[in-house]
């Protein structure tokens, strides 16, 4: 038990805020829908909105499993190759970075290697960072792609076992992302 709790005090420092997760059949989904970003998640889970003015952050839970996903949506639209860039470098690479640093001070023989993936359609980027936690092995996933002109920002983390039956969840939610595209504003006419 202590090495879950170890487990899990780690995945708060990893997270903006936690989630957990349990598997579902795509039979359960609910759906989620707020400014412009929608997806399916399965039905049991509990419902945390975190979101601001920069970001929509997300989470969505089961007490019974030490798996975790967390959504993050940034507001600011992408509209160019440099503003992809920018953002990755600024947000996904620091993510990154500070995650593979928390799974390293608590396995030095923690290792990450390349993922490629899919959210809502299109191709992702990502990492996955293994580590052994009190003798506990797991994982985080982090995937990212601009959808809809917004970089999404997806992370599935927890010890391995929990992980398998979070996977059809994390497939749910991942494959189901939408994001309408910003309508600009119409203009008004002088009267």
């Amino acid at each position: 038990m202590k090495s879950a709790r170890n487990f899990l005090q780690l995945i708060a420092l990893l997270l903006f805020c936690g989630l957990t997760v349990s598997a579902q059949t795509p039979g359960d989904a609910k759906a989620f829908s707020k400014d412009g970003l929608s997806f399916s998640y399965p039905s049991g889970w509990s419902f945390n909105d975190t979101s601001n003015a920069d970001a929509q952050q997300l989470t969505f839970g089961r007490a019974d499993s030490e798996a975790q996903i967390t959504v993050f949506v940034f507001r600011t639209p992408i509209t160019s190759p440099e503003k992809i860039a920018e953002a990755k470098r600024v947000l996904v690479d620091k993510y990154v970075a500070s995650t593979t640093k928390s799974f390293e001070q608590a396995d030095p023989h923690a290792a990450s290697s390349p993922a490629t993936g899919e959210i809502g359609g299109v191709k992702s980027e990502g990492v996955k960072i293994r580590a052994s936690l009190d003798g506990l092995p797991g994982m985080a996933e982090i995937q990212w792609a601009v959808i809809g002109q917004r970089l999404v920002v997806l992370t599935l983390l927890g010890p391995d076992k929990a992980l398998t039956k979070a996977a059809p969840a994390w497939d749910t939610l991942r494959t189901s992302i939408k994001i309408e595209e910003a309508k600009p504003q119409p203009k008004t006419s002088p009267q």
